[in-house]
């Protein structure tokens, strides 16, 4: 189904939830890492005399990617999000814009079913292009906006892409919009084909611990390094004598529990990564996938995306240029409001669990900084991804103060 007859179509937004809920970006235990690097010159995009129109990307807490756009003509905070089959605009957002042509949707996620409205032609300026598409979902992004602790108007699904050529430059912040097929390739660069997916879902094939390679989404609105089908992780034993813990994952379609451990090893066109961090959903629905490679995993490299040509394209960055992967260290699943953190999940065998916190309590102040608005903007957030061993000061909505030492816990 095209984009531009849309109808049951995957549109999932799990970062802004997942990473607050108890996962985020994630390193597992043991020393993540590449395990092929190639060194390269940093700085050259091998685009040839095509000037580079270098623009900011904010790498917000860590794992969202935040850029500039337009809609409708008024500035927006945007999500650039390849999981989704098609942009997203904030309900409050539209209803201040007047946009009109509302139609009712069925939308699927990627463990379950949400109803939203759909508006036809939009103008969406991102970079220094303006597209209009065909039509974008509406739905109340609230929750989500309140989960990250920020206000987020829209999200750039993969319809974005099309017919645009996409440089993400992680370790410099930046990004450019170029025509596709524009980037010739080169010696440093590792082409990986991309596929479509029966709900317009983006994958690459990946050999995940040795095993025959499998199709898995490239997602770039994941905090989840790998996500992975609970079937078929059950099929080739990957938790087998692995310590297993649990994380909230939430999207459109709602919060579930899902598993969480270490997958030791994948592979994605001859570059590998060693010691991932794995989302086990055993309510996956994709039917042409069997999980999704998220932000923290493509950050590990220099990433241009052509999704017209089809093709995405990587190499290993200069040493300190890729993102961060962090891992949770507290079990404490929250969600972020200016008057504090609320507790949504525990996760098993945490510290949080065996220090007695539980859904429901409330977080007013870390370290003796108060939770205020300005939270996510900072780095405040980084409490829960500090070595282990680390002791954080936690004060609670009746005024107690509870120590936390931080662990790996799965």
């Amino acid at each position: 189904m095209s984009l531009s007859q849309p109808g049951d179509f995957t549109v999932s937004r799990r970062s802004l939830i997942a990473r607050l809920l108890g996962f985020g970006a994630a390193a597992a235990m043991g020393k993540p890492g590449l395990a092929t690097i190639a060194p390269h010159l940093v700085g050259q995009w091998n685009f040839g005399r095509l000037p580079l129109d270098w623009q900011p990307l904010e790498v917000a807490t860590g794992d969202t990617l935040l850029v500039k756009a337009r809609v409708a003509g008024s500035p927006v905070e945007a999500v650039l999000d390849s999981g989704s089959g098609a942009s997203i605009i904030d309900l409050s957002l539209a209803q201040t814009l007047g946009l009109a042509n509302v139609e009712r949707r069925t939308i699927s996620g990627l463990g379950g079913k949400a109803p939203v409205r759909l508006i036809r032609d939009v103008d969406v300026l991102f970079g220094n292009r303006t597209r209009r598409l065909p039509f974008a979902v509406v739905a109340d992004l609230s929750a989500l906006s309140a989960a990250f602790g920020r206000r987020i108007n829209m999200l750039l699904g993969a319809d974005m892409f099309v017919e645009n050529c996409i440089a993400l430059d992680f370790g410099q912040r930046q990004f450019a919009l170029m025509p596709t097929g524009s980037f010739p390739g080169g010696a440093d660069w590792t082409p990986v084909a991309l596929g479509h997916g029966a709900k317009q879902e983006l994958y690459v094939s990946a050999s995940i611990g040795g095993s025959s390679p499998v199709p898995l989404m490239i997602d770039l609105g994941s905090s989840a390094a790998l996500m992975l089908s609970s079937t078929y992780v059950d099929a080739h034993g990957l938790t087998r004598g692995r310590a297993t813990s649990t994380a909230a994952l939430g999207g459109v379609e709602g919060v579930a529990t899902v598993d969480v451990f270490t997958t030791p090893k994948l592979s994605i066109g001859g570059l590998s990564a060693e010691n991932i961090p794995t989302l086990g959903n055993r309510n996956w629905l994709p039917t042409s996938t069997v999980g999704n490679i998220g932000l923290p995993l493509i950050g590990q490299f220099d990433a241009i995306f052509d999704v017209t040509a089809g093709f995405v394209w990587l190499r290993p960055p200069a040493s300190g240029h890729r993102l961060p992967m962090l891992k949770d260290r507290s079990g404490l699943g929250l969600t972020a409001s200016p008057m504090g953190l609320d507790v949504v999940h525990v996760a098993a065998n945490s510290p949080a669990a065996k220090d007695g916190w539980t859904a429901g309590n409330r977080i007013v102040a870390v370290n003796g900084f108060p939770i205020d608005a300005d939270y996510t903007h900072g780095a405040r957030w980084r409490w829960r991804f500090m070595p282990p061993g680390t002791v954080i000061k936690i004060k609670d909505q009746a005024g107690r103060d509870r120590q936390l030492k931080l662990a790996d816990y799965y």
